[in-house]
């Protein structure tokens, strides 16, 4: 379950999307994916609205008074889950929206049972990564040899810290 009071102290708000949250949410990975295509080609920008309403139920969505700031998808995936496609409006990036996203998938894979949450990064966004392992994720393996790394988060060890 999503924890509404941790992310209400930041201002953020997570929710489940819906078919209103389509438009904002291919905006945001549009912006936030955008200045990586001079050194790749980001899958996140290969998102339709087609593909995006085929999967709402696995997007959350983080409200800054009310506007769409972020978003993510996540699903339980073979009794872990799987987080991808993390993403924040650039110019609200340092306001907890990217942690709130983390805390409520978090929330959400603890529920359900699951004992770890995956995501595949990219080996040459350094920062994607080390906001990740601030968060207690580990390298486990090579996912994309010689592009991606899987990194993992134990449910069972201590919990995270945004």
């Amino acid at each position: 379950m999503d924890d509404p009071v941790r992310a209400a102290v930041r201002g953020v708000v997570v929710a489940g999307a819906d078919e209103a949250d389509i438009p904002g949410i291919l905006a945001v990975l549009a912006a936030a994916y955008a200045p990586y295509t001079g050194e790749f080609r980001p899958t996140a920008l290969g998102r339709t609205a087609e593909a995006v309403r085929r999967e709402l139920s696995q997007w959350l969505v983080a409200r800054i008074g009310g506007r769409l700031a972020g978003c993510v998808l996540q699903y339980p995936e073979d009794g872990s889950y799987t987080l991808c496609f993390l993403a924040t409006e650039p110019a609200l990036c340092g306001r907890g929206i990217g942690s709130s996203l983390v805390d409520a998938v978090v929330g959400r894979a603890a529920a359900a049972g699951c004992r770890e949450i995956r995501i595949a990064l990219r080996t040459t966004l350094a920062a994607n990564t080390a906001f990740f392992t601030r968060r207690g994720f580990r390298r486990v393996a090579p996912f994309r040899p010689g592009t991606h790394d899987l990194y993992e988060l134990k449910l069972e060890a201590e919990p995270w810290a945004p």
